[in-house]
């Protein structure tokens, strides 16, 4: 799971210790003032709950004669005097002031209490560990007293049997008896594979874990967020189970056909329990079935290694042997060659298109066999169309071509490489492969961690296809010729349709599809939870609604504005709310009605109750109806205010108070909502990175050929490729295991600093570049080792560059906005390798250095225009931030050194802080501390308009709350008046009887 949830165990946190006339108040005092204990706890403590950690509290209990409450046998321990310990009679003895937990850090309903410990490890005789283990903590954070004691064994043993949590004991969030003891205890604790940390670090790591957290249910990973979500909209306390009834009927109430629900009914039906937990929960709906045997992983081998490898080969063969055959073999000139080629281009290009537009859900079963068929067609129809009569299909025996005697050939049989482009299918098989991978979760969620690891193998397969295609097809043109390549592409097609046609079979026969319509996969987390978060944010507003003017306005939050923006990206939180509104609203004419309904459905489910703080203190016979109520709450909803309401306006104003009731915290300094200038050129730079590689594809073998006639022909060609494109798969391979390596402390090195800085985002984009472009230019030094060399690097880091864009784009760009602005990169792609693919023959007529020296040369000033804008960029954020004492220090040693080659070191000296930070992260606080002013800059338009909305909705609320309040103070005004009538008619009855009396 990649989300991060946090807990704090606070040790001993009694009177006892704590507070003056505690019996052993004394022996800490001076430690606690000198730590600043009192201070920091109970504000770090209040920080965690604003990010749903988890506080644990785990005191001392001792009955009246010293001994503990729990009956367990606690060890001896010489090293911590445990013996002279249980001999302080009248500690912590139960029910008394002195074993009371400080009201500083005073427990709340949610939180857990361990009174059953039986020694100075808090996992002795309580559940620590399984409640740490049933609700995924990945980072432990321990308060308390003593540090050399109870802090001490709890780390340690926390460290030992939890192993993959990380575990840290907050420095001065401890005290022992002395400073001495307390500094000692913690030099101990650090080499016992526990973190020692400040409380000001702490706060901000449980910062990070909490924004990891909501960013993994944004990203659709976090499923014990879900679980936390189910449980708590019904009702049920962060320790205790959830009766099976009510969640059979949280289920009924909702309105999605996801398999996540169904899943979760069947088992419900079929075990026969009252009750479930969490962990249970947990097991049922994301515990992944690992598949045995070879007929089980068939299907992955196919779509991991069988089928890529077959689709790069075929996509693959025609530019090591193309160029060739129309210069060499068919006698024409090179400009013919550029239009071959950018045909081929243009139509793997629509082939990438024609899956997304009509791929659907599942595009292997809607186009895979039709595309690979079409493929199959192109090679066959180059296979057979004008083949001499001495050379018979499939034989694989040398002939002479129509040209060995002079003359020219026609081209216009190699246009069917267009339909061999046409079998661009690479999309098909990830967007398979992640399909397959979710069939192993029972609810159909897909494990990311495991599905980039199968990425990763599928891309090595891609590569090695590559490596063959370019080894076997130069080896085949050179040996036998034109129609022996044409016949070993029908072969690889052939196979490659049979693969296909074996996994449908198989795909048939296994798991059937997911359920949730439009949505699969992790999308089904978020669906869930939205659904839930709705009823709540529904209920919530609509009790606002009743209160009238009390909350009219201090009821919407901060931050709407830009909630609202993100939500209308967010497709599964508006298809929730489109499933909703279908339910209730599309099948019914009145409105008014359909909205009670709501209300209802919602209210009888009792999936939220009403915040406190929030409710009306006015009596309840003057509250308003229900039918009164969702008059009010759809003229609210309703933004034309007229007709029927419309499935957009209901998710428009619903979609973004659902967002920010969810992402409330990532609202503010984390999430950045704006496109920086720099990224629109970093995303232009795919079409600018792919002339380099598409020069080589297209102009390679004609350069090698003709340039080095006596050592290279086309066989030569394809096995210096092939090594090329396996060091790009090795220097990928390198580039993940570093990149998942820690960042380290800044070095006070500038030399270091900047060779850091340059590998570092976002420096590590033109750098690359400047190789990949330098590169180009040299292969074309006529020296064949020269050559060759400079064509292995950029083989190598050619790959990589793609790369490192993507992870830019996908770091530095807003996440609603990344499928858009990653496409568009991917188009632009396609464009510059089909211009590279007409231009480059063209050019390399005119003169054979020229497409390498003009191509590079156009990269190399694209590198340094981006290096510039981002050096601008990086130099206002360097101007904006205001760094901690240690890092300023490190820029100012940096620019005195600099003084030396100013000149030189000035272009990295904005980027000298991410060889220690990362870039999105200074982006980050960048954007938190200018956010009015970049929105204002560069989110003007989308802005205005949102805020105009909101102000729309404001005036009505003002109307609906005034509303409330005349029918309120009606309500007033009868009760009166009928306590008026009650006492006239008491007053006349009483004078009737005084008149009987007389």
């Amino acid at each position: 799971m990649s989300g991060s949830r946090t807990a704090i165990l606070l040790l001993d946190f009694q009177n006892e210790f704590v507070k003056k006339g505690g019996k052993l108040h004394n022996d800490v005092a001076d430690t606690m003032e000198k730590t600043g204990v009192l201070e920091n706890v109970p504000k770090l403590v209040d920080f965690a709950r604003k990010t749903d950690a988890m506080i644990i509290y785990s005191p001392v209990v001792m009955k009246e004669t010293g001994t503990l409450t729990s009956s367990v046998t606690r060890r001896q321990s010489t090293t911590f005097h445990s013996t002279e310990y249980s001999k302080q009679y009248g500690l912590f003895t139960e029910n008394t002031w002195n074993c009371e937990i400080i009201h500083e850090v005073e427990p709340r309903n949610d939180d857990i209490i361990l009174r059953d410990r039986s020694d100075f490890s808090a996992f002795e005789g309580t559940k620590l560990i399984s409640e740490l283990r049933d609700n995924n903590i990945t980072h432990f954070f321990i308060v308390g007293f003593l540090t050399d004691v109870c802090v001490y064994q709890t780390s340690t043993a926390a460290a030992k049997l939890l192993p993959e949590m990380s575990t840290y004991v907050i420095a001065d969030g401890c005290a022992a008896k002395s400073l001495d003891k307390h500094e000692a205890a913690l030099e101990n604790i650090a080499t016992k594979s526990v973190n020692v940390v400040s409380a000001s670090e702490a706060e901000s790591i449980i910062s990070e874990c909490a924004a990891s957290s909501k960013q993994s249910l944004l990203d659709g990973s976090d499923d014990w967020l879900m679980i936390e979500k189910i449980f708590s909209a019904g009702g049920v306390g962060r320790t205790e189970s959830m009766d099976v009834e009510i969640l059979r009927s949280l289920i009924e109430s909702m309105h999605s056909d996801s398999s996540i629900l169904s899943t979760l009914t069947d088992s419900l039906e079929a075990s026969g329990e009252k009750e479930i937990s969490r962990a249970q929960m947990h097991k049922i709906l994301f515990q992944r079935k690992h598949r045995s045997g070879f007929f089980e992983n068939f299907p992955l081998i196919i779509l991991m290694s069988y089928l890529p490898f077959l689709y790069s080969v075929s996509t693959r063969i025609p530019f090591i042997f193309i160029a060739l055959e129309i210069t060499q073999g068919r006698g024409r000139e090179l400009w013919e060659v550029g239009v071959v080629l950018g045909t081929y281009q243009v139509s793997r290009a629509l082939g990438n298109l024609i899956v997304v537009m009509f791929g659907g859900k599942d595009p292997f079963k809607r186009l895979q066999i039709l595309l690979s068929c079409i493929a199959l067609f192109g090679w066959s129809f180059l296979a057979l169309f004008g083949r001499p009569s001495e050379t018979s299909p499939f034989s694989f025996t040398p002939y002479l071509s129509e040209t060995d005697g002079g003359g020219t050939g026609s081209i216009l049989p190699l246009f069917a490489l267009f339909c061999v482009g046409l079998g661009e299918t690479i999309v098909i098989l990830q967007r398979s492969l992640m399909m397959e991978t979710a069939k192993e979760s029972p609810s159909g969620i897909m494990d990311e961690s495991l599905v980039a690891q199968r990425f990763s193998y599928q891309y090595a397969f891609v590569s090695f296809g590559a490596t063959c295609a370019f080894i076997v097809g130069g080896w085949l043109y050179t040996t036998i010729g034109y129609y022996s390549v044409c016949d070993f592409g029908i072969i690889i097609q052939a196979l490659h349709l049979l693969g296909a046609l074996v996994y449908l079979f198989l795909a048939r026969n296994s798991k059937k599809s997911l359920k949730g319509d439009e949505l699969d996969g992790n999308d089904l987390i978020r669906s869930v939870i939205y659904q839930f978060q709705a009823a709540s944010v529904i209920s919530k507003y609509s009790q606002d609604v009743a209160n009238g003017t009390e909350h009219a306005m201090s009821s919407e939050s901060q931050g709407l504005s830009d909630a609202a923006i993100k939500a209308k990206s967010d497709r599964v939180l508006n298809h929730s709310l489109g499933e909703m509104y279908r339910h209730f609203f599309l099948q019914k004419k009145d409105d008014a009605a359909c909205m009670e309904e709501l209300l209802n459905s919602i209210d009888s489910t009792e999936a939220t109750g009403v915040n406190a703080s929030l409710t009306s203190k006015r009596p309840t016979a003057m509250a308003i109806g229900k039918h009164k109520l969702s008059k009010l709450v759809l003229f609210l909803v309703k933004s034309k205010g007229q007709g029927r309401l419309t499935e957009r306006e209901f998710v428009s104003f619903w979609a973004p108070r659902i967002y920010l009731s969810i992402y409330e915290s990532s609202q503010e300094a984390k999430s950045v909502n704006v496109i920086w200038p720099y990224m629109r050129a970093v995303v232009a730079t795919q079409a600018i990175a792919a002339l380099c590689i598409g020069i080589f594809l297209s102009t390679a073998l004609l350069s090698y050929t003709q340039r080095f006639p006596e050592r290279c022909d086309a066989a030569t060609v394809g096995l210096l490729l092939g090594i090329g494109e396996g060091a790009g798969v090795l220097v990928i391979f390198a580039k993940s295991y570093l990149s998942g390596r820690k960042y380290k402390e800044s070095t006070n090195n500038l030399l270091l600093g900047i060779l850091k800085a340059i590998v570092a985002r976002p420096l590590n984009v033109p750098s690359v570049l400047f190789v990949a472009s330098l590169c180009s230019m040299l292969f074309s030094v006529d020296n064949f080792a020269v050559a060759v060399t400079f064509q292995m690097i950029y083989s190598a880091v050619n790959d990589l560059a793609v790369s490192l864009m993507n992870e830019l784009i996908g770091t530095s760009i807003p996440s609603e906005k990344f499928k858009y602005y990653q496409g568009i990169g991917q188009w632009l792609r396609r464009l510059g390798n089909m211009v590279t693919a007409i231009l480059g023959p063209i050019f390399f007529g005119i003169d054979e250095r020229l497409p390498f020296l003009f191509f590079g040369a156009i990269v190399f000033v694209w590198a340094v225009m981006i290096w510039y804008l981002m050096y601008m960029h990086a130099d206002r954020i360097q101007q904006s931030i205001a760094y901690t004492s240690s890092e300023s220090d490190e820029k100012d040693e940096g620019e005195n050194k600099s003084c030396i080659a100013e000149s030189v070191v000035e272009p990295f000296v904005p980027f000298l802080v991410t060889s220690s930070t990362p870039w999105h992260v200074l982006e980050q606080r960048y954007y938190s501390l200018n956010k009015d002013r970049l929105e204002e800059e560069l989110n003007s338009l989308k802005k205005a308009s949102v805020d105009i909305s909101l102000m729309e909705h404001r005036i009505r609320r003002i109307a609906a709350a005034l509303e409330v309040e005349k029918d309120q103070r009606r309500a007033l005004e009868d009760r009166m008046y009928a306590r008026v009538s009650t006492t006239e008619s008491e007053g006349t009855n009483a004078a009737s009887n005084l008149e009987e009396v007389i």
